[in-house]
Order: structure tokens, then sequence, then C-alpha cells
């Protein structure tokens, strides 16, 4: 240390020897509020930054037991920690670590700091430091507001392009069915006939997927049961329905399974219309689940002698959409292989996720 330094230290130690400052002049310099209590609890001197967090006047809270200033259930407890500070005369915040509360003259309640010392005088005198601490806990409260809008957000704009992608399946469903209906239609009469049929078939398959399960008459369905629901639209004339196999056991699954597998079949028949089987008059569809140790593996399997896929460059929101359903919904996973004949997707899901027991097969 220099010679400089060493006298500016002097100087200063000198200075602050021979001050005397009134208590009160020091509880006033304290840039929070401060409040001095005596053994018995009671306020002996305050600032006036305390008065204005507080909203007293100092008449109103010199001789007054400090629990005033303390919301009314928290009372009891305060006695008991007030206490326990006068036998240990040394430093330190209170409730280090909780959000602590202070309460107003209008009975509002407001997060504070406390820092307690107990002071060196005779009757056990205990200085509290206030620190308000509104502005911090508005700031963390907007601060998570914002996490849960912008997740939020997040989620609408999932739905939305979601609903999006349904809106153009359903389309392009009905387009298709146009198409199926007119081919074999031999009079006016007879199209009409079999579109409205397709239709509310087609109903019944969305019905199916967007019941809740909380629905009592959601009841439950077979894997086959589900599959015919999907595929009707698509079989409804004997030529169309010999292009369509469905082989496999009996296997009854939950309600909420068999919404989620309504939708991935109407996914995988939403593709044959637009880049597989169904989009060519010699297409079949074959499709097969069967058991292999304690998981549920089913094909669905695409054939057409001049198959030509117009499969897009990159997978399409149905098929993330699909593949998010069975990855977190059923905990499975999904393969698809391409030949030249058509193309096959197998679906691989626990058994236990379908609501079915080895006790019930």
């Amino acid at each position: 240390m220099t010679n400089d330094r060493m006298h500016k230290r002097e100087v200063s130690v000198g200075v602050l020897a021979r001050a005397s400052m009134p208590f009160q002049d020091f509880l006033d310099a304290i840039p929070a509020g401060a409040v001095a209590v005596d053994g018995q609890g009671e306020i002996a001197a305050l600032n006036e930054e305390l008065l204005d967090q507080f909203g007293y006047r100092a008449d109103e809270l010199l001789g007054e037991r400090i629990e005033l200033l303390i919301p009314s259930p928290l009372r009891g407890d305060h006695i008991g920690h007030r206490s326990r500070l006068v036998e240990n005369h040394h430093a330190r915040v209170m409730g280090a670590g909780e959000i602590l509360h202070g309460q107003r003259k209008d009975g509002s309640i407001f997060p504070v700091e406390v820092g307690l010392r107990a002071l060196p005088f005779e009757g056990d005198f205990v200085l509290a430091i206030v620190s308000d601490r509104s502005d911090q806990a508005r700031a963390v409260a907007s601060e998570a507001h914002e996490e849960v809008l912008a997740h939020e957000l997040k989620h609408q704009q999932v739905v939305a392009r979601e609903m999006g992608h349904r809106v153009k399946n359903l389309l392009a469903t009905v387009t298709a069915l146009i198409t199926l209906s007119a081919r074999g239609a031999t009079s006016p009469k007879a199209m009409e006939e079999s579109l409205r049929g397709r239709l509310i078939a087609l109903s019944s398959v969305i019905d199916l997927s967007l019941r809740s399960p909380s629905d009592p008459a959601g009841g439950t369905l077979s894997i086959e049961e589900v599959l015919r629901a999907v595929l009707s639209p698509f079989m409804w004339t004997s030529v169309e329905a010999d292009k369509i196999s469905l082989t496999g056991p009996c296997l009854v699954v939950g309600a909420r399974p068999a919404e989620v597998l309504a939708l991935v079949f109407h996914e995988l028949s939403t593709n044959a219309l637009k880049y597989g089987s169904f989009r060519h008059s010699d297409g079949r569809v074959d499709v097969t689940w069967e058991l292999i140790e304690d998981q549920v593996v089913l094909t669905w399997q695409e054939r057409a002698i001049q198959f030509v896929a117009a499969t897009p460059s990159v997978p399409g929101f149905g098929m993330t959409l699909m593949r998010r359903l069975i990855e977190m919904e059923f905990r499975g996973r999904t393969e698809r292989q391409v030949t030249d004949l058509g193309w096959t997707t197998r679906i691989t899901v626990p058994l236990s996720v379908l609501g079915i027991s080895p006790a019930k097969l």
C-alpha cells in the first residue's frame, strides 16, 4: 500500500471514530425500510421508508407489536421465530430461500425480504431491514405468464396446422369418393346413392376419431372394426371390397387407442388415395396384424400391377403426424418399405398401450 493510500485510510478511520450519529438518523440513512423492536416485540423506532412501505404514520406503529406488519395467519409463528433470534445474536436473512410477506395498513399483502440483526443494547433489541420485493415478484410472474402464452401459441399453431391438414385430407377423400362412385355407376341415381353411402360411412370415421375418451358411448372396438369403419367408404361395392383384405386375430382395444388407430388408418387411406394403390384401378390393400411376444405388429401393404407412387419428395405433415401419434401415444415405431409393386408400412406397438392384457387374449 502506498504512503498516500495509507494516509487517506487513516483520515477516514479517524472521521468515523469521531462520528456520533443519533440512532434515528442512522435508521433514516438506510435506503430501505428499517425498524427496531425490543425484547417484548414492540416497535421502538422506525424510518420513513418503512412507513411508506406499510402505509402507516409513525404514531400508529410506535409501541405496537411488530406482528401488526405481518399477515394475520402468520403472526403466531413469527413470535416464536423472534424469540429464537434474540437468543442467537447473529445477523441473518429471515426466511432465507422463502417468499416472505408483509401486510399494509389497508390489509393488502406484498412480498418482502427481511434482514435481521440483534443490537448490542440493553433490552434485547432487534433491527430488521425490510425490502419491498413487489417489482421482482411482478417481473417473475410476468415472465412465467409470457412463457405460458408462448407455449399456448405454439400449441395453437400446431393444432391449426393439423386441422388444416385434416380439412385438405377430407376434401381429397371426398374428391376420390366422387371418382369411385362415378366409375361404377350405371345412372345418375346410382351414383347419387353410392356417393351418399360413402359419405355417411366417412362421417362415422370422423365421429370415431373425434369422440372424447370420456364419452360413455365410446366403448371399445376391435382392430378389425376400426379398420372396417375407416375403409368402408372404399369398400362400398363388392368389387372394391375384394381389393381390400383384413386379416388378424380379434384384438379389442380401449376407447382412446381406438381413436388414435382411426386417425392412423385414415392417414394411411388418404395417402393411398393421393399417392398409392387407391389411385390405380387394379390397386389393392392387404392389412394384417399379429401378436409377436408382447407387441402388436400391423402391416399395411399396397400393391398395383402398374404401380406408380406419387410420393412427395419429403415426408408430409400427415406422415409426420402419424409417426408422432404412434411414437408418443403408443410408444411404438413405424417402418416403410418401397418396391416396384407398391409400398409396405409396418407399425409396431406394445400390447399394453392398446388396453389389452394377456389375460384377455
